[in-house]
């Protein structure tokens, strides 16, 4: 019976093998992180976790790729850009995303006024009017998220990059259609976003100090927007360049390129060589770079890696055997849900009311927040977001796909 309930099936999903990799790789890389708090002072940091990408860059060029690929495809196969396609597609996606947050972020202000009921004390929310913008995904438009539900930001930023992206693709078609190809309405739609948020960041990082550091522009909605472009980017090259996305040769060339870049990214602003740019005299180059050239090198080197994972179609070898494929696939379905419930619900609200007495204890604390976490999130997944899911196949028109794993 419990087999049964926390199966997934994933045996007989047909679906991208390579881009379940990827998937699975940013949630595990977003959850590692948050599990270390659970260690407190006996955290030494492990020198791996320094080369590793940023998982939540991770998910925002393989959302571009997958949402991109979608509305591309959903563009030339109607030849237009209307108020159809338009609704059709935000209805698919907040279908897709809506429900499992409204209902995370109502548990969260459920459990806050129940423990301050039970204790007679005040809780401990937001004030009103910075709660109500949870619910519109402005709690990080133009400053850095609240100390609330804080991994919100990201998801934030993808829900207005799922607003702006076929807004300005409309008034692209509505203003060149007569003259330009949608190839260059496309094109021209991914890279006004990209150069346009690129600007926005260069022109306020060389207005403001750089005593006042990065600004957390990281987290902010405005100055993310091309976030999930390069992914789009890269699902542009898959549809009008089949044959070169299709190269062999190509796709492990840009593996590997890719692969360096995101290391050098990634290792570049590890907080193991910070202290390396002070004692050089480079850290206001460094904070510069942060502000700026930092997330189109991070977006462009991951979106590299794109046209390779694609083309890994099907698990072989040592990945089909042990269940390492069907335990990926099965974390890269159930990953929305790790997000939603793995840092304020479960690490912040159940697992760090345990105090770390010692370093097995810490470890102890690292244990149960990854039991909590799958098991939780499978359930979630299950019982909730696939129902969901579902009906929103029912309610709305599909798009034309050629991936099993879109969003």
């Amino acid at each position: 019976m419990l087999t049964n309930l926390f199966s997934l099936h994933t045996a007989t999903a047909k679906r991208v093998f390579g881009l379940d990799v990827m998937r699975a790789l940013a949630i595990l890389i977003v959850v590692d992180a948050h599990a270390t708090i659970a260690l407190k002072e006996y955290y030494n940091g492990i020198f791996l976790h320094h080369l590793l990408p940023d998982g939540v860059e991770l998910f925002f060029v393989l959302s571009g790729f997958l949402i991109g690929g979608i509305l591309i495809r959903s563009y030339e196969k109607k030849q237009r850009f209307d108020r159809e396609l338009l609704l059709n597609f935000w209805t698919r996606r907040w279908f897709r995303t809506l429900p499992n947050y409204y209902l995370v972020l109502g548990g969260l202000i459920l459990m806050a006024l129940v423990r301050a009921w039970r204790s007679g004390l005040h809780h401990n929310l937001p004030p009103a009017g910075t709660l109500i913008k949870y619910f519109f995904f402005v709690q990080n438009f133009a400053q850095y998220v609240p100390d609330f539900f804080t991994e919100t930001w990201s998801l934030a930023i993808e829900e207005w990059s799922y607003i702006t992206l076929p807004l300005v693709l409309w008034i692209m078609h509505s203003l060149f259609s007569a003259r330009w190809p949608r190839q260059r309405i496309v094109l021209t739609t991914i890279l006004t976003i990209i150069i346009s948020t690129n600007l926005y960041r260069f022109i306020t990082a060389l207005q403001i100090p750089i005593s006042e550091g990065e600004l957390g522009y990281r987290g902010i909605v405005i100055t993310r927007l091309d976030a999930i472009s390069y992914g789009v980017l890269a699902a542009y090259a898959r549809h009008y360049f089949p044959a070169r996305w299709t190269n062999e040769s190509l796709r492990r060339r840009l593996l590997v390129i890719g692969l360096i870049m995101t290391v050098i990214a990634s290792f570049s602003a590890s907080i193991v060589i910070i202290g390396y740019y002070g004692q050089l005299g480079l850290f206001p180059a460094y904070t510069f770079f942060k502000r700026t050239f930092y997330f189109p090198l991070i977006g462009l080197s991951m979106a590299l890696l794109m046209p390779y994972m694609d083309g890994w179609r099907t698990a072989t070898g040592v990945w089909a055997r042990f269940g390492i494929a069907r335990a990926i696939t099965h974390i890269s379905l159930i990953s929305y849900s790790m997000y939603l419930l793995n840092l304020t619900p479960i690490m912040l609200n159940i697992v760090e009311r345990i105090p770390t007495t010692s370093y097995t204890t810490g470890w102890l604390k690292v244990g149960l927040f990854w039991a909590l976490v799958l098991v939780s999130s499978t359930l979630l997944y299950k019982l909730f977001e696939k129902p969901v899911t579902e009906l929103r196949d029912r309610l709305s028109s599909k798009e034309p796909t050629q991936l099993i794993n879109v969003e």
